[in-house]
């Protein structure tokens, strides 16, 4: 569907009120996450003292279960090599007290591997406070397979701690644990350093969703707008492309059109003023029409009424002529003469009548679709007796498109012209027949080089009656013209004096289902 101008420009209006408050909020979204950054005010440099400190505390928590593992694994040794025995809780204690120095936080535990890791299972600890520790290894230890206990180390919040098989006679009797806390301040440290640079790598991914937020926003609402600003140019655009419509309408005379009407507003009023308007033109021209047609008729009554009587005077004078020379000695020869005039005359004034009743009972044309093109070389067809020193031509178009006409008045019109031109030329000349279209028209040109017509005779040329020739009635191009006319189309005449004459029709293009079902 063709968009119009105006509907264009009402929507690109609409669009750009839209776009004004989208980019506002654009800048102020920009301003608020500048802000924003400004007040997390974590730049790289921070980032990276930030990520500095991480890994020196967690250097700290490594080194903190790498000797709790190592002690673990010097006190399995140690009481595996001096076979200690571990139900002794002052011999064990003999043996740790030469391994773990005087000052160091390590807590020792022995556990009975054969049995779940419980309170009462604890066969050695160097301190009471292991329930916690406990509580944490049991729900990773007794998961695990035997494999599991092989110099395995943990953290668990603020505890690390070593787990080491003790071995005898190649068998895993028990579990050496050596635990010991890092203070809650380290591990509170680690957990807020770990927090702050979650934050700062989820800030770019922030941004980047507010961005792609605010960005879908303004294209949702951008197409959400167009949809509506259609709708609305539509809406105001409709009744004007109608408008615009009846105006050609009315242009190409067609004063039935009217516009349909709906809704209340100014847009409504203008097309019931335009209706209202068409009909006051449609009634103008009827009685504009009616007009002329009576002094069309009372100047055909005049016409009559002079060729009939130049008829009459003949025979008048015939008849007076026989009553004067009856008994005479020429009486007989003045009777053929009288008789021959009088038949003449008659003859005249019979053909008169029967062209008159020819143009007075015009039928309307029975319009199909046509071939413009058909028509003239049908036309041609019956001139290719014309005397020799008269050439007829063709310049027919290709691909020229059909028109809606009545073939056998098309034909008349083309014997008349085609008669007129050759008539024109009674020394001789040329005769071109051209077709072309021009936009939504088909023209047909008729030029001769014929001696041409003065001003005044080309302005009268389509009056009825009006004749140039001896023996012509003059309905001839008036019939031309009636026949153009109801076809919907337009004929005019270019001719110089002593250079020829060219007669356009102009025939519109195309061709009208509607009007092939009505016929």
């Amino acid at each position: 569907m063709r968009i119009s101008r105006f509907q264009l420009k009402l929507t690109l209006i609409f669009l750009l009120v839209l776009l004004i408050p989208a980019i506002t909020a654009t800048l102020l979204t920009k301003y608020i996450l500048t802000i924003q950054r400004a007040v997390i005010n974590v730049d790289q440099k921070a980032e990276a003292v930030l990520q500095e400190t991480k890994i020196i505390a967690d250097d700290i928590i490594e080194k903190a279960k790498e000797e709790c593992l190592s002690v673990a694994q010097v006190v399995s040794d140690n009481l595996t090599e001096n076979d200690i025995d571990l139900s002794s809780s002052k011999k064990v204690q003999e043996s740790i007290k030469g391994i773990v120095l005087p000052g160091h936080t390590f807590n020792i535990i022995i556990l009975d591997y054969n049995n779940p890791i419980t309170k009462s299972k604890v066969i050695f600890a160097t301190s009471q406070d292991y329930e916690s520790l406990l509580d944490s290894m049991s729900e990773k230890l007794k998961s695990n397979d035997d494999t599991s206990y092989q110099n395995t180390s943990y953290q668990d919040g603020d505890l690390v701690y070593g787990v080491v098989p003790l071995m005898k006679n190649s068998k895993q009797v028990a579990s050496v644990i050596v635990y010991k806390r890092l203070g809650e301040g380290l591990v509170k440290n680690v957990i807020d350093l770990q927090k702050l640079l979650g934050i700062y790598a989820l800030k770019e991914d922030v941004e980047d969703i507010i961005w792609i937020f605010v960005i879908g926003l303004i294209v949702i609402f951008a197409v959400l707008g167009i949809l509506l600003a259609t709708f609305l140019a539509r809406s105001v655009t409709k009744p004007i492309l109608d408008l615009v419509a009846g105006t050609k309408e009315i242009a190409k005379g067609n004063l039935d059109y009217r516009v349909e009407s709906k809704g209340k507003d100014e847009i409504a009023e203008l097309i019931e003023s335009f209706n209202l308007m068409a009909g006051q033109l449609k009634s103008s021209r009827d009685r504009l029409m009616m007009t002329e047609r009576v002094a069309a008729w009372r100047d055909v009554a005049r016409q009559i009424a002079h060729e009939i009587k130049n008829l009459l005077s003949p025979i008048q004078l015939s008849m007076y002529r026989l009553k004067r020379n009856l008994g005479s000695e020429r009486y007989i020869e003045i009777f053929e003469q009288s008789y021959a005039n009088i038949t003449n005359e008659v003859e005249s004034l019979k053909n008169m009548v029967t062209e008159f009743s020819n143009f007075a009972k015009m039928p309307k044309p029975r319009l199909h679709p046509v071939s413009i093109n058909e028509i003239v070389q049908s036309a041609m067809s019956l001139y290719n007796e014309l005397p020799e020193n008269i050439e007829i031509r063709s310049n027919l178009a290709d691909n020229l498109p059909q028109v809606m006409a009545d073939s056998d008045q098309m034909r008349q019109v083309l014997h008349n012209l085609i008669g007129n031109a050759v008539d024109a030329m009674p020394e001789g000349g040329q005769l071109t027949i051209t077709t072309r279209l021009d936009t939504d028209n088909v023209i047909m040109e008729i030029e001769d080089t014929g001696c041409g017509m003065s001003e005044e005779v080309r302005q009268r040329i389509f009056t009825p009656y009006f004749t140039t020739k001896e023996k012509g009635t003059g309905l001839g191009m008036a019939i031309v013209a009636q026949i153009v006319g109801e076809h919907g189309g337009e004929i005019s005449v270019q001719s110089t004096q002593g250079i020829g004459t060219k007669v356009t029709i102009k025939l519109k293009a195309g061709v009208d289902e509607k009007m092939i079902a009505e016929n």
